[in-house]
């Protein structure tokens, strides 16, 4: 797969969104050995190939001055320049097709987070390649256990209210809060103070996090 550049949520809301990512279907994950590898709750926010797979890959530097420049620089297209955090507001409930987009959260398209998505690809010098941006994949299914996605979506869906509760991806706008249980609460979005660095090469829980990158 590559690098890729993850929006992540502060240590707290990253709790609680762990919480009902591993909670959903939990009792059933034995049985689907290719599916439901666990990860990180993020969003995408760029995907290139990585240095162990092509020459021409950003380095971590170029990748740390791109993001800086989107942030913080003279040219900067973002409104509010000065440090501050990403802002993530879910938009809806969906159900895909793909094995990294099996049950996600579609988040608000903003004006800031469009305006950064182009400005770090503009300065990394590489074409977009981030299906369903902005989005928050609570689960990676496989295939072959195909079902298992309307199961999973399914039972987040009963813990949804507001906004839209599509599991069709019709884009109609809204919000909605998710219920993460009685330790997390209901969850509407998180602010991310990182972005983060990820080699996304070979077995999903073998993706290995080169850095850590600051935005505030």
């Amino acid at each position: 797969m590559g690098t890729s550049l993850w929006i992540v949520p502060n240590e707290q809301d990253a709790e609680r969104l762990k919480t009902l990512m591993r909670r959903t279907r939990q009792n059933e994950r034995a049985d689907f050995p290719s599916s439901y590898p666990a990860f990180h709750p993020h969003v995408t926010l760029a995907s290139f190939p990585s240095a162990s797979t092509s020459t021409s890959a950003p380095s971590t530097a170029a990748i740390r001055a791109a993001l800086d420049s989107a942030l913080h620089g003279a040219d900067n297209p973002l409104p509010n320049p000065r440090p501050r955090p990403i802002q993530i507001a879910f938009e809806s409930l969906e159900l895909g097709t793909h094995f990294f987009r099996s049950v996600y959260i579609a988040a608000a398209p903003t004006p800031a987070l469009r305006a950064l998505h182009g400005a770090v690809h503009a300065g990394l010098g590489v074409a977009p390649r981030t299906p369903a941006f902005p989005h928050l994949s609570l689960c990676y299914v496989g295939d072959a256990d195909a079902e298992e996605r309307g199961r999973f979506w399914g039972e987040v869906r009963v813990r949804v209210r507001g906004g839209c509760e599509h599991g069709g991806g019709d884009g109609e706008g809204g919000r909605v809060s998710i219920w993460c249980g009685e330790e997390g609460g209901w969850v509407a979005g998180f602010e991310a103070g990182e972005v983060w660095v990820v080699e996304c090469d070979g077995p999903v829980e073998g993706w290995t996090v080169l850095d850590k990158i600051s935005i505030v």
